[in-house]
């Protein structure tokens, strides 16, 4: 497997096993989501809450990408190893970070207290979601996540085998999801909207995996492509509330989503000099953590006005709470969330590896 270089066909883009761009995005992703908590009304007009919806979208492109060829290096998809891979890579740091706050919660007891002690049921079984107001409210994705990361590899182990079932199949979801979504046969809490973007990500990832289909999207791998979309995203963020009052804000996310979608092909295979950027060291670095960064924005915070009390929403809080949860999240990634990732890898692949044979008897006595 190759780094990422340039991409001039199906054959690169298969042997690239690192979409730098990618890890830049998800920085930019994470910044958004920043903005939106502590940028304050000045940073209200950038919509920073679709950020969370373009890491559904990249997590659903790159979940699917592992499994396709993961099926074509083996002829099948082992379930086992890739819950073994995306337990180790999401729960331990989740967990860590849930006793910590939970911890802190107990020692300010009042109401952050009573709030964990409500939510801590939905914490445990990945029900976020459905937990309501709580000093973890952000990890509600994650609840989004893990249903996701439940039923399509499912899914796509029992109906993928071809492209056409694949694409089938991702089509039978999506028309699940819209006739859910639009009949309003869901539980109170339950948005079918936030799993289209993981959707629209699995679908990407299909496409950009034949060489027919692949040809398809080259139409998107241009540079002149990559800021086109970036420009109509730059947009959908800064008229997302009139957007949102005249469609509504699932429609909203929808196009958001899906310009997201059309944006990864020349983020993966374009060279731009926006992919360039978006894989710069410092861009991969904050990318490789906004995992971390996302689950311990709200302690950054507290840590800032906690040094300085009269700090209030605006740019000083988004941008100290960015460094301090940079500098907490780049110990944690070295020291816990990594090697625990890497970890989980190892078993992942010990998993999927034939059991040694016994050796034959050689005789009577030995074979009693």
């Amino acid at each position: 497997m190759r780094e990422q270089g340039s991409i001039h066909g199906l054959g690169d883009y298969l042997e690239t096993r690192n979409f730098a761009a990618l890890d830049g995005l998800r920085a930019v992703a994470v910044f958004l989501v920043f903005g939106f908590h502590f940028g304050g009304p000045r940073w209200d007009k950038f919509s920073g809450w679709l950020g969370v919806h373009a890491f559904f979208v990249l997590s659903g492109f790159l979940i699917t990408t592992l499994l396709l060829r993961e099926r074509d290096a083996t002829g099948t998809v082992s379930l086992k190893a890739f819950y073994i891979r995306r337990a180790a890579r999401i729960l331990p740091l989740y967990f860590l970070v849930y006793l910590l706050v939970l911890a802190l919660s107990y020692l300010a007891q009042g109401a952050a207290w009573e709030q964990m002690k409500t939510a801590t049921p939905y914490y445990l079984t990945l029900l976020n979601e459905f937990a309501g107001f709580a000093p973890l409210q952000m990890t509600w994705t994650l609840g989004v996540e893990w249903k996701y990361y439940l039923v399509w590899p499912a899914l796509f182990t029992l109906f993928g085998s071809t492209a056409a079932s694949r694409f089938g199949t991702a089509a039978c979801s999506l028309a699940l999801l819209v006739a859910v979504w639009m009949t309003g046969a869901h539980p109170a809490g339950f948005s079918p909207w936030h799993y289209l973007g993981m959707l629209v990500g699995s679908m990407v990832a299909i496409a950009m995996h034949t060489r027919r289909t692949f040809a398809w999207m080259r139409g998107l791998m241009t540079q002149t492509a990559a800021i086109a979309i970036a420009l109509a995203l730059f947009l959908v963020h800064r008229k997302s509330l009139t957007i949102s009052a005249r469609f509504g804000e699932p429609q909203l996310i929808a196009l958001y989503v899906v310009l997201v979608g059309l944006w990864l092909p020349s983020l993966v295979a374009a060279d731009s000099w926006l992919r360039r950027l978006l894989s710069s060291r410092f861009m991969l670095f904050v990318g490789r953590r906004s995992y971390a960064m996302y689950l311990v924005q709200y302690l950054a915070a507290q840590a800032v006005i906690g040094i300085s009390p009269t700090t209030v929403a605006g740019a000083t809080l988004l941008f100290a709470s960015f460094g301090v949860a940079l500098l907490v999240s780049d110990f944690l990634y070295r020291r816990f969330e990594k090697p625990i990732t890497d970890w989980g890898h190892r078993q992942a692949r010990a998993a999927t590896q034939p059991a040694p044979a016994l050796p034959a008897a050689s005789g009577g006595a030995a074979s009693a």
